[in-house]
């Protein structure tokens, strides 16, 4: 049985649709088709239930996932096992999406120089979900917020930064920031999120009960707002404001405490090791590379 075909059954599994496993592997949804029918003909059961355009794992395809997911990893390192310096193979790499628009495409190009036989794949996703995916080893690197809570011992974390919390607001306001957060409709980075659970906890401590206009988990769209001046946010001071054109002004709430942390998250021990170093140098170097605000 062909490898490509197990990737096939890992991404419909993943993605509950044939659609979408077809754009990750640039292939079309009849091709895909085919290729689930060729491995149920071959194991003798069905993979999948559809139902319009999503599909659900049977409960044998269930037991199957794992041993697949394990074929396909040990398939991808083949590839690497004559080279010396172990940078040769596929990554699966995760990333929060203000990661993914800001030093995903400048570390893949540093890649592309120093490890060039190294094969990204791309996942992105919010920090839960990465957290949940790189403990059940489906992923071999993200990029993530730091958890509320401990991570399993089987993962190492590297910080890559710590983002201050923020109070941003129309360029023309200014003053104290408890003022401002009273007298100013409120757009909220949703408290479902990691980082927005540090903004519910800073108005907690400091007895702030602000003017609800919105909740959102989309800190561009909290500032593209902000500048519309429709309110004024708490949010990190994260990567994407290196690159946007906004009329806002930055207020520290000046606690440490506050921080959002991003860190590198990775297993103490995998087969991947050599790739999974290469990729967090290159992420740390170009994230020192980037200019003061």
């Amino acid at each position: 049985m062909e490898t490509r075909f197990l990737e096939t059954v890992l991404m419909v599994a993943e993605h509950g649709s044939v659609a979408a496993a077809a754009r990750l592997q640039g292939i079309t949804a009849a091709a895909i088709s085919q290729r689930l029918k060729v491995v149920e003909t071959e194991l003798g059961v069905a993979l999948f239930r559809r139902s319009g355009k999503t599909v659900q794992p049977t409960a044998e395809c269930a037991r199957l996932l794992p041993h697949a997911r394990e074929m396909v990893q040990q398939a991808s390192l083949l590839t690497g096992v004559l080279d010396r310096e172990g940078l040769t193979g596929t990554l699966k790499i995760g990333a929060i999406v203000t990661v993914m628009t800001s030093l995903v495409p400048r570390t893949l190009k540093y890649l592309r120089q120093t490890a060039p036989m190294l094969v990204p794949e791309i996942h992105p996703g919010t920090s839960v979900s990465l957290h949940d995916r790189i403990s059940a080893q489906e992923l071999d690197v993200i990029v993530a917020i730091a958890p509320p809570f401990a991570r399993p011992k089987s993962l190492e974390a590297r910080n890559l930064r710590a983002e201050p919390l923020m109070l941003i607001t129309p360029s023309s306001i200014q003053g104290d920031t408890g003022q401002i957060l009273a007298q100013n409709p409120y757009i909220r980075y949703d408290p479902a999120s990691w980082g927005g659970r540090l903004a519910e906890r800073y108005l907690a401590q400091q007895n702030i009960q602000p003017r609800l206009f919105c909740t959102i988990d989309s800190q561009e769209t909290m500032a593209r707002m902000v500048h519309e001046g429709l309110g004024v946010s708490l949010v990190p001071d994260w990567l994407r404001v290196y690159d946007m054109e906004l009329d806002i002004r930055w207020h520290p709430v000046g606690d440490a405490g506050f921080n959002r942390n991003i860190d590198l998250v990775y297993p103490r021990v995998s087969p991947k090791a050599r790739l999974i170093e290469a990729f967090c140098n290159a992420m740390t170097a170009i994230h020192e590379q980037l200019p003061p605000k």
